[in-house]
């Protein structure tokens, strides 16, 4: 509609000519008398450019004012998400360790050392963090539009209980005197601490984790408002730019209809290639310099002016879109990824020490029930008729039964605690977060330690399929690699967890193979419901997630494309199709810093 205007605008111009030379002849020759047409072109053209440049400069200077104040509030959303995400934590962990505390009554090292989990560790931080949420929904940050009254609700319903709880547990840990230990004392220990845990303060202590998810959920959405204003500045920004552009644009034009007279053909086509930007916003557009004149100079300048408002608002725009992806991605990617190493890092080790002391003993207590055996069989073998007291007692406990099973039960509990260490190792590898150089990765122990920490979610009916071919090791980031395959397959196991009919024989499919010497391809298919069509266009963008609100954050695929893509120069690929499943295709370089620009996969 604005170019159709502008078009029966300069229409109406060119037919009314004797009026504007009517109009020329009184004031504006009066403003022009004595100018060449050099210089009325050129004081005209300044006009132009001014605003042009004014109008761009108001455009930067507004625009990056409100894009720093986005800014500002995406960090404020991002620490409120750190402190509500560590204080969840840590209030999941002491209850935790309280509900230990009944099954280890009767192993004073380990109830003592269960405990002092919760007064040196949890309890300290759920005080530090209780305290720096009062003190931040207090501080200038916190002051802003995207903020709710989530938080200091929160505070204000729930403030004091952490410490009650607390204060009522240590009160409870100093009154069970568990010296000397009876089966008597045990009981009583443990019923009052079932009691404790069962009471209306537990309950209510329980409330504050159940609360803090509509707290995260409402920082979540201060978050997307703050990037919804960021990205409003942006083309606040650029219509700002584009404004001035095309009002410069104007101003030329109708100085071109007022000095007609003394304007000949260069100036008719530097006006038509004027209008040709202003109605289709197009800056690759160039006006033919004709003359070295005055106006070959304003052509040539006319020409430079759009190329650099054009440079300016690619520069600009991808400058900011950039800025704005790399923030949140590797701000939340962090912020995740910190918190899971660490907890996973702790749990491993935490499970590390007993595992390695049952490891360790379990083959001395084997060598030792051997030796017992070996010693029964001489008793037998010196002795053939042994008292009837012994007779009965053997017959009583079954002892042939006994001397063939107990080796058996022993092998198992081995064959127990070396599961365990693999699942702990995997645990570690899991966690190591700070790889800062690229070292050789096995791929199919990648795989192998990530279907082993899923174990818990294959369920009984979904089959796991290993089609592993000979691949060499890659250079590359292992921990980035694990994140990428669990986000895959667990996606994998939710499409198969979704899926109406259970007939189906639930599969996962993973595959490797090396393809044109220089690449590595895994596989990952499963026999799920697939994905639409619309969808797998969306699937690797920032914050997209086809889950329920306040389920997932829709960063796994973003973030797994770019662990793939950009930190390890391969490929991630996706094939689906709606009723037959899904495929993603991982492709790596074995080598990616002396792979060829032209490789093709």
């Amino acid at each position: 509609m604005a170019s159709q205007n502008q078009g029966s605008t300069f229409q109406a111009v060119s037919g009314d000519i004797p009026v504007l030379q009517s109009n020329r002849k009184g004031c504006f020759s009066g403003l022009t008398n004595g100018m060449s047409v050099g210089n009325k072109i050129k004081c005209g053209y300044a006009l132009a450019l001014s605003i042009g440049i004014l109008g761009t400069t108001i455009g930067l200077i507004l625009g990056d004012h409100y894009q720093e104040k986005a800014l500002q509030e995406q960090q404020n959303a991002f620490k409120e998400l750190n402190l509500l995400y560590r204080l969840q934590t840590n209030i999941l962990q002491t209850r935790t360790h309280q509900q230990q505390l009944i099954p280890l009554v009767p192993y004073p090292n380990l109830y003592a050392e269960e405990y002092s989990h919760i007064t040196n560790v949890h309890a300290p931080e759920i005080k530090q963090v209780w305290s720096e949420l009062q003190k931040y929904r207090k501080s200038a940050d916190y002051v802003g539009e995207n903020h709710t009254e989530n938080i200091p609700l929160f505070l204000r319903t729930y403030d004091g209980l952490p410490q009650t709880y607390i204060r009522q547990l240590e009160e409870l840990f100093q009154q069970l005197d568990l010296s000397p230990l009876t089966e008597n004392k045990i009981a009583i220990a443990q019923q009052r601490l079932l009691k404790f845990t069962n009471s209306e303060l537990a309950l209510k202590f329980d409330g504050i984790s159940d609360e803090l998810v509509t707290v995260i959920n409402a920082s979540y959405e201060d978050l997307t408002a703050a990037t919804a204003e960021f990205k409003t500045a942006a083309q606040m920004r650029i219509c700002i730019i584009a404004t001035s552009v095309l009002l410069s644009v104007l101003v030329a034009t109708l100085l071109a209809f007022l000095t007609s007279r003394t304007i000949t053909y260069p100036v008719e086509v530097l006006t038509k290639v004027a209008q040709r930007v202003t109605k289709e916003s197009n800056f690759d557009l160039q006006a033919p310099v004709i003359t070295t004149d005055e106006i070959g100079i304003l052509a040539t300048a006319f020409n430079q002016v759009l190329h650099r408002v054009k440079c300016l608002l690619e520069e600009q725009q991808a400058a900011a879109f950039r800025q704005q992806q790399m923030q949140e991605a590797q701000l939340l990617q962090s912020e995740k990824m910190s918190s899971l190493g660490q907890m996973v890092a702790g749990i491993a080790h935490e499970i590390n020490n007993p595992v390695n002391f049952l490891y360790g003993n379990l083959d001395f207590a084997i060598q030792y029930v051997d030796n017992l055996l070996a010693l029964l069989q001489t008793y037998r073998q010196e002795v053939p008729n042994p008292p009837l007291v012994v007779q009965a007692y053997a017959i009583k406990i079954d002892a042939e039964f006994l001397e063939e099973d107990l080796p058996k039960l022993l092998q198992s509990m081995k064959f127990g605690a070396d599961r365990v260490q693999q699942i702990v190792l995997s645990l570690k590898n899991f966690s190591r977060l700070d790889e800062a150089n690229a070292h050789p990765v096995n791929i199919h122990e990648c795989l192998d330690s990530t279907l082993l920490i899923l174990n818990n979610r294959i369920k009984k009916g979904i089959t796991i399929e290993r089609l592993y071919g000979e691949i060499p090791n890659i250079e590359g980031f292992s921990s980035s690699l694990y994140q990428v395959f669990m986000n895959i397959i667990n996606n994998a196991l939710d499409a198969l967890e979704e899926q109406d009919n259970a007939q189906d024989n639930p599969r996962i499919t993973i595959a490797t193979e090396l393809q044109d010497k220089n690449w590595v391809v895994v596989r990952i298919a499963d026999n799920g419901s697939g994905i639409p069509f619309e969808v797998q266009e969306k699937i690797f963008e920032m914050f997209f997630t086809t889950k329920p609100i306040g389920i997932g954050t829709g960063m796994g695929l973003s973030i797994s494309h770019q662990i793939v893509v950009e930190k390890h120069g391969g490929r991630l690929i996706c094939k689906s199709k709606v009723g037959s499943g899904t495929e993603f295709i991982i492709s790596l370089p074995i080598q990616k810093q002396h792979l060829p620009e032209n490789a093709q996969l």
